[in-house]
């Protein structure tokens, strides 16, 4: 990572592209200066299939931002200014092109019935992740407004500035609520993809069963990279290891501390790694640590070859060249078990999930490109996150608030568009504010700088 606000953990699950902007698709009515933008996307034809509704009935009572006709999403808008940085330079679509892909996925929804049986009303509120005054007071004014639900794909909850929403008792979706929010949130927290610290455990587990603990694999010691900052995920990780089987003598921590931003530098990076080529580790991982680009390039200027064995690193939604990239003769090879769609794009002959290949018809309608053509697939996040407000609201008896946490826990199995793995929203533990993903590994590729999938199968956590 690069950039001192992991701008590159967005596209983790779901991210970020240029794209050209959908006219015609609605009119959008611009309001006053921290007011919000709204627009009404009018009814066409065709159907969904990644959503399963299964409805008996329209959800019924009354809360704010919801009415029996109409529901107000709001969307944060990710705006990058006022420094060297931009949307454009950290490969996040222009304000206006977020706005019309969230608005050509309502269409579509509101052609279907809506959610709920509710027309979805988009409201957008820019949010500038880069100025914490700006993000904390972009979340007073989204919550002030009182809509029934927010979506946040990491602009406010990627820099610690969501908070507010749900202690107004506003419904917040995102991918990013970290083990505490969800907490001290509940129930108006909601993570529309598994348990981000649970990761590394089903990562752990996957490796495991994958066999590549094993002396037949070539392993003889793990390395594991840490920021004393990721706490909570080191512990899980290590739980992990010891349900793995993997004996605490062959495992070798080292210390990142905790870096302004969580990106590491040089010097760091080349004391972990000839503390792990001394200690004969043969194989590496991490625990809340995503700046895999760099330690490859130290270890390849140190000739230190490990096997790299990540659990939903973030680099498998990076960009692949450029300086932050691996080196690709230290990382060819590597695995990374995810829990996502990262290396579909880059695999040759991939055929599209049916949930892909549905949103890549809704872009398709409005002269957009596929979600695989769309860097890190910003589109297909788009439809994930609006699949989620139908698939929550869908199987919703009552529309009171603090009764969407149990909604969810209704929903069952949604297939979602790449760049998300199928998320399972009836497993999780009872109460928690998330669902449990699967998983499948993926391989880097030094001939093409690149991660492909060979086999296209998600397994169900082993968490």
């Amino acid at each position: 990572m690069t950039h001192s606000l992991s701008l590159r953990t967005w596209t983790q699950r779901g991210a970020s592209v240029c794209v050209a902007v959908l006219m015609g698709t609605a009119a959008l009515v611009v309001g006053g200066p921290g007011s919000g933008r709204s627009g009404i996307p009018s009814a066409g034809a065709a159907t969904i299939a990644a959503v399963s509704a299964s409805k008996s009935k329209c959800p019924s009572g009354s809360a704010p931002g919801i009415t029996s006709g109409q529901v107000t999403v709001a969307a944060t808008i990710i705006d990058i200014t006022g420094s060297s940085l931009s949307n454009a330079t950290v490969g996040v679509p222009s304000t206006q092109a977020q706005e019309a892909d969230y608005n050509l996925v309502a269409k579509k929804i509101n052609s279907e019935g809506g959610a709920g049986c509710r027309k979805i009303v988009m409201k957008f509120y820019d949010v500038n992740p880069v100025d914490a005054a700006n993000a904390q007071q972009a979340c007073l004014t989204i919550a002030a407004s009182q809509p029934y639900i927010v979506l946040d794909s990491g602009a406010l909850t990627e820099v610690g500035a969501a908070a507010c929403i749900p202690q107004h008792h506003v419904l917040l979706a995102s991918q990013y609520l970290t083990p505490d929010d969800l907490t001290t949130e509940r129930p108006y927290a909601l993570d529309i993809g598994g348990n981000a610290q649970q990761e590394a455990r089903t990562g752990i587990l996957a490796a495991h069963q994958l066999g590549y603990f094993s002396a037949a694999k070539g392993f003889k010691k793990l390395g594991v990279l840490y920021h004393t900052c990721t706490a909570g995920t080191l512990s899980i990780e290590q739980s992990a290891l010891a349900a793995a089987k993997v004996p605490t003598k062959d495992v070798d921590y080292f210390n990142m501390a905790c870096p302004a931003g969580q990106s590491d530098t040089s010097a760091s990076m080349e004391q972990a790694v000839l503390s792990f080529k001394n200690a004969g580790v043969t194989d590496v991982t991490e625990a809340g640590v995503n700046d895999w680009g760099l330690f490859s390039q130290v270890a390849q200027q140190q000739n230190y070859t490990p096997h790299y064995v990540l659990t939903d690193s973030a680099q498998a939604a990076s960009n692949f060249t450029g300086p932050d990239a691996p080196n690709p003769t230290n990382f060819n090879g590597s695995v990374d078990l995810v829990e996502g769609g990262y290396g579909e794009a880059t695999t040759p002959g991939f055929t599209p999930s049916a949930a892909t290949k549905a949103c890549n018809a809704i872009y398709a309608a409005g002269g957009q490109p596929s979600v695989y053509k769309q860097l890190d697939g910003y589109g297909g996040v788009v439809c994930d996150y609006l699949w989620f407000v139908q698939a929550l609201l869908n199987h919703a008896s009552s529309v009171q608030s603090s009764a969407q946490l149990t909604s969810m826990h209704k929903v069952g199995v949604v297939q979602f568009s790449y760049p998300f793995a199928p998320i399972n929203f009836s497993t999780a533990p009872t109460g928690s504010g998330y669902g449990v993903a699967e998983w499948r590994a993926v391989f880097y590729h030094a001939s093409c700088k690149c991660w492909q999938v060979p086999d296209p199968t998600f397994k169900p956590s082993a968490a």
